[in-house]
Order: C-alpha cells, then sequence, then structure tokens
C-alpha cells in the first residue's frame, strides 16, 4: 500500500501543465508560489528521496535538500547525500540497502541532482536566478514544463529559451550563460589539421626564416665590409699625409709632432643600455668616427638622445654637425651653451637606460669644463682634466688644483679620459697630478733660490737672480727634447702665476722675468 502523497506534489502535479505557453510574469508567480510553501522532510529523514509523479520528473533544489524557499542555504544535508549517493559509495550503503537496491543509472542521476543542487542554493547569484527563471535546473515542470519546441526561435538560437530572448522553463545553466552573453561574438574554434600538414607549415615557416635570416645576415656584412673599407682609407689617407709632412723633419720634430698628435686622438663614449643612449664628446669631426659612430648605433639598434660636450675645444665638439646627421633628435649640452645647444649646469642628472651621470663643473683644462660621475660604476669621465697618458694643461693652475681635489672627492672607482687609455685608478691617478704640480712648484721655487743665493755670491745686482720661464724650463726639463721646451714653459709659466697668487714669487720690472719674493731692484 503506497503512501499519501504530499500536497506539495500534489500542487506540483495540478499547476505543472497548465504554464506551458503563459508568458513570464505568470511562470515567475507561479514558481515563486510553489516554493513558497513549506517542503516538509519526508519520512524517511536523511536517505529519503522527493516522491515525483512519474520518473521522468526531477525534484527541486529545494525539495531534494528539504529547504524552505526563504531560509538560508546550509551544507549538512548536502554532505548526508553526497555520502549516500557518492559512486565511490555505490554498493556499500549497508545501513541504506533501498538505495543500494536501486539501478546505478538511478543512483548516478541522484548524485548529479545533488551536486547542481548545491551548485545553485550555495551561490546567491545563481540561486535568485533559479528562483525568478528556474535557471540551471533541467525538466522543472514547476516552472512550466517542457520548452516549447514549437516555437522556431528554440530551434535556431539556443535550447531552452523562448522567441522573447528570456530564460524559460528547460534552460540549463550553460543556456542562461549563453543567454546573457548574446550579441558578444564567439570564441574563435580551433583549426585542426594532420601530422604531415603541420610538419609541412613548420618546414616552409622555417625555410623562410632562413631566407630572411640570410638576406639580413648578408646586408650586415654589405654595411660592415663598407664601413671597414671607409676606416681603412681614412688610415691610409692620414698615414701617407703624415709621411709626406715629417719626411724632412728631424728626430726631435717628428717626435714632437707624434706626441701632439697622440694627445688630439679624443675619445667618446656611448653610455646606456637601451634603444635611448647619451654620447659624451663628439671628436674631432674625422669621417672615421661618423662612421664608427653608425657602425656601433646600427649593431645595438640605439640612437642618440642626449650628447654632453666637457668643454669648448674643437677636438670634442667637431663631430656635432656629423651627429645631428646620423640622430637628427639628439639634444647637444655644454656648459657655457652657444646657438642650439641646452646648458649643463653643475650637480645636474642626465638619466638613461641602465645609467646615470652627474655633472661637476671643474674649471682648470678650460673655464667650461665639465666631469662627468657615474653613479652605477661610481667612476667619473674626466674629460682633458684628467689623461690616460702624460699630464694635463690648464688655463690656470690655482683653479686647477681645486678642481684635482673636488674629482678627487666625488668617486672611487675608474677614470674614463678625454685622451688616452681607461685608468683603473682614477682616485690614485689624481693624486699623482697633483704631487706632480706641487713638485714643479718645488723646483720654479729652488731655480729662483739658487738664482737669487747666487747673485749674492757673485755681488751682482738683484736682477741677475731672476730668470725668464725658459730658463727654469731648461734647468728643471733636462730629460724633455728641446722641441718640448715652448710647451713645458707655458706650464712654468702658469706655476709662476700661481706663486705669485701665493706671495711667493715677483715678476720683474721688464715683466720677462720672475723673482723670488722679497728681493727688490735696488737691494742686494
Amino acid at each position: 500500500m503506497s503512501s499519501p502523497q504530499p500536497p506539495y506534489q500534489r500542487q506540483f502535479r495540478h499547476k505543472a501543465p497548465t504554464c506551458n505557453r503563459q508568458n513570464t510574469g505568470a511562470k515567475r508567480q507561479l514558481y515563486t508560489a510553489t516554493h513558497s510553501r513549506n517542503s516538509s522532510p519526508p519520512e524517511d529523514g536523511t536517505s529519503s528521496w522527493p516522491e515525483m509523479p512519474t520518473l521522468s520528473t526531477n525534484p527541486t533544489p529545494y525539495q531534494i535538500f528539504q529547504l524552505d524557499k526563504t531560509a538560508p542555504y546550509k551544507k549538512a544535508r548536502f554532505y548526508e547525500l553526497v555520502k549516500l549517493y557518492h559512486p565511490d559509495r555505490h554498493g556499500h550503503c549497508c545501513d541504506f540497502p533501498h538505495i543500494d537496491s536501486l539501478p546505478h543509472d538511478t543512483k548516478m542521476k541522484r548524485y548529479r541532482l545533488i551536486v547542481a543542487a548545491n551548485n545553485i542554493l550555495s551561490d546567491p547569484t545563481k540561486r535568485r536566478a533559479y528562483d525568478l527563471w528556474g535557471a540551471g535546473w533541467t525538466n522543472h515542470t514547476d516552472v512550466g514544463g517542457a520548452p516549447n519546441t514549437q516555437d522556431p526561435g528554440m530551434k535556431t538560437r539556443w535550447s531552452g529559451f523562448h522567441d522573447n530572448g528570456s530564460p524559460a522553463g528547460n534552460a540549463t545553466w550553460e543556456d542562461w550563460e549563453k543567454w546573457y552573453r548574446r550579441g558578444t561574438p564567439d570564441h574563435q574554434s580551433p583549426v585542426y589539421c594532420s601530422n604531415g600538414e603541420f610538419i609541412s607549415f613548420v618546414a616552409f615557416v622555417v625555410f623562410l626564416s632562413a631566407i630572411w635570416q640570410a638576406s639580413r645576415v648578408d646586408g650586415h656584412q654589405k654595411h660592415f665590409n663598407e664601413q671597414v673599407e671607409l676606416i681603412h682609407n681614412d688610415a691610409s689617407k692620414n698615414l701617407h699625409q703624415r709621411r709626406s709632412e715629417t719626411r724632412e723633419l728631424s728626430n726631435d720634430s717628428a717626435i714632437l709632432r707624434f706626441v701632439r698628435a697622440r694627445e688630439h686622438r679624443t675619445n667618446t663614449y656611448i653610455v646606456g643600455t637601451g634603444t635611448q643612449r647619451l654620447l659624451i664628446d663628439t671628436g674631432e669631426g674625422k669621417p672615421s668616427w661618423s662612421a664608427c659612430l653608425s657602425s656601433i648605433l646600427t649593431s645595438e639598434r640605439a640612437t642618440i638622445s642626449d650628447a654632453l660636450l666637457t668643454h669648448w675645444h674643437p677636438d670634442h665638439v667637431g663631430g656635432v654637425d656629423d651627429l645631428l646627421k646620423l640622430c637628427p633628435d639628439a639634444r647637444i649640452h655644454k656648459h657655457s651653451a652657444t646657438d642650439g645647444q641646452l646648458p649643463i649646469e653643475d650637480g645636474q642628472s642626465f638619466t638613461t637606460q641602465g645609467a646615470v651621470l652627474r655633472a661637476l663643473h671643474c674649471p682648470g683644462h678650460t673655464t667650461d669644463h665639465m666631469a662627468l660621475v657615474l653613479q652605477e660604476e661610481d667612476a667619473i669621465f674626466t674629460g682633458d682634466n684628467v689623461l690616460g697618458h702624460g699630464t694635463a694643461v690648464f688655463e690656470d693652475l690655482t683653479t686647477y688644483m681645486t678642481t684635482l681635489q673636488r674629482m678627487h672627492e666625488h668617486f672611487s672607482g675608474r677614470a674614463y679620459p678625454g685622451h688616452g687609455a681607461v685608468i683603473d685608478d682614477g682616485r690614485q691617478r689624481i693624486i699623482e697630478y697633483i704631487e706632480h704640480r706641487q713638485q714643479r712648484e718645488r723646483e720654479v721655487l729652488h731655480v729662483l733660490m739658487e738664482a737669487r743665493r747666487s747673485s749674492r755670491l757673485q755681488n751682482e745686482d738683484t736682477n741677475q737672480g731672476a730668470r725668464t720661464p725658459m730658463e727654469m724650463v731648461k734647468i728643471i726639463y733636462t730629460d724633455v727634447p728641446e722641441t718640448l721646451h715652448e710647451p713645458a714653459a707655458r706650464g712654468v709659466e702658469q706655476v709662476l702665476c700661481k706663486l705669485a697668487e701665493e706671495g711667493k714669487v715677483v715678476r720683474s720690472e721688464d715683466g720677462q722675468t720672475w723673482l723670488i719674493a722679497g728681493m727688490s731692484s735696488s737691494g742686494r
């Protein structure tokens, strides 16, 4: 004898067929009325399953979990049912033989319904969509019965939707997502091919890549050969010119010319790692420099954004025009800026990818001279204040000595000079420069002191104790060829001017010679 059907099942059976062709508002009202009543739990307790009028009719999520529509969802009932109907438990529910006796397909169907019901009721958004439209649940006769298969829109657009575009009775959650995303383009479908076609395509791409690489390498090789040929021609021209100029010179004159030529080979530096880089100085303006710069920028796939000129001398600014031909957008910076240039201020920073340069105003070699500190290496670009070979010339020795001391305090690594090789211990080289200039001062004072002592011993006029810079050079620079005495005399003149500022020497009345301070033209 079968047990009587619960009231909610009778309500479900009587109301469902009347909703098949009703509008959306009627469906919503009926759905709400169906679930607003209390779904009392079956008498079987935990293992009970809602009884349906037909085998093909599924219970609602609320019926499965014995939950009132307005009650908050809790997962206790879900965990209990999963333990009973999980596929791994089939045949092992000893406490519930009536479940074990069910066909496997029936238990799997119930398990899927349990999981689907949990997905709907545990998500507020999906639960509300289900409450309004029955979305996400299959074969809900309580929301209008089976979908209207006579509606052409159902066949041509989506499963489970009426032609008015609203979700209807038999819509699944995937159908609801489709309806929500209606109007958005479909995702691109994958293209399948056979293994042979794929291998042929890969081989074709590799073949095209090989041709492109070969063309690219050939182009680079031609450009490289052209640059090498240009540099060789320029070097041969310079060598021929120097041989012609020195053919009739003496050995001392040839040495002097060589030293001067060596000093005028200017170093230029490209700073940075990105596509926009900094350039320090531009050389003398020789074609070989322009060709070399072009080759480097091409190989590095970079350009010059800013050129920083350490000072105004032609061997440092001569290549500006060539640079602007290669990099028309480059900005030119110099301390004492002229037309079209930007000024460099003391302490100003220049930043590019991989490097930051900080400018120092370092007069001495020239009044507008700048040095640049490379922060990443704690190194310095010295310009012509400190060289990689020999000593530097200067306009004012007092200012130059102050500058050397300031440069010494602003870095601790390498020094990159305007001429000559890179100096690994830049601070030590600056100390050597300072000590060298102090030694020259002592030598000049010693020469003048000896001249005064000699004139007193010989009872000569005090002016006989005066010496010209050239006379001092011949005494001090005994190991230097006479062809270099003239530039050495200019250096001695600078030493004498510094000593005069310090009150240690004075210029004589004739303006050509110098004396130790304190000697007069009338005293002995």
